[in-house]
């Protein structure tokens, strides 16, 4: 049997129409170990709570002048421990053909399809797979439940939705997803300069080796680090 990884799953944005939300993205953190990585970021954890707040989480939306260096230490943190990798997909809404309602059958359809890709492409090299995802809530008045969709693919054993508060993992996926979405929106003059934010962008580019985060890139080396743009399907095409 191939080995078992824990795939934690962020997302931001929306994917309805939204003017002031233009993009929506998927992050996927992958480790097949999570013992080293485990210590070492309830260690940082502890270490920003006694120098930055007492209830400190790590949340791309938080990066400030006084937690700058906390969130470079995460990213350092990212390429210290073996076996990682991560995956982005990102989304324009603004792009011509952009309709999840009618490409997938409806938002939460959208939702559930877009994570089931991003999924069979982190299980893509024969892998096995618990996804553990942050909380979205479903529709009332749907039947579908993400974590049953998402077991559909023969390669997830198991699929758990929680608060991102709960578990680093994701919180680690919802900065590194928030630094590539964040470089999108500043890049198309949707979100004004933030030094502190720009200043652990750049620090994450530096360390994956690509002049900028909002673009199509993979780096192949441990840890992984992949983007990609996801275009609308061309009509009549589902995904």
């Amino acid at each position: 049997m191939e080995p078992l990884h824990f795939l934690f799953i962020d997302e931001t944005g929306v994917l309805s129409r939204d003017k002031r939300q233009p993009f929506f993205g998927l992050g996927l953190l992958r480790t097949a170990d999570t013992a080293a990585l485990s210590a070492e970021l309830h260690g940082l954890l502890q270490k920003a709570r006694g120098h930055v707040h007492p209830r400190f989480e790590f949340k791309f939306a938080r990066i400030g002048r006084r937690s700058v260096w906390a969130y470079r230490d995460l990213i350092d943190l990212f390429f210290s421990v073996p076996g990682l990798g991560f995956k982005a997909q990102v989304l324009d809404k603004r792009l011509p053909g952009f309709d999840p309602g009618r490409n997938y059958g409806g938002i939460w359809e959208a939702q559930i399809g877009y994570t089931k890709r991003l999924v069979a492409s982190a299980l893509a090299d024969g892998a096995y797979g618990v996804v553990i995802a942050d909380h979205v809530s479903k529709p009332r008045d749907s039947q579908r439940y993400f974590e049953r969709e998402v077991r559909r693919h023969p390669r997830v054993l198991n699929a758990l939705m929680l608060d991102s508060n709960a578990t680093l993992y994701v919180q680690l996926a919802d900065v590194l997803l928030g630094l590539v979405v964040y470089d999108c929106k500043v890049k198309t003059g949707v979100a004004a300069p933030n030094p502190a934010k720009q200043q652990v962008a750049a620090h994450l580019a530096r360390r994956v080796g690509v002049s900028e985060l909002c673009g199509a890139h993979t780096r192949r080396q441990e840890p992984y680090f992949g983007v990609r743009l996801v275009t609308p399907p061309q009509t009549g095409e589902t995904r």
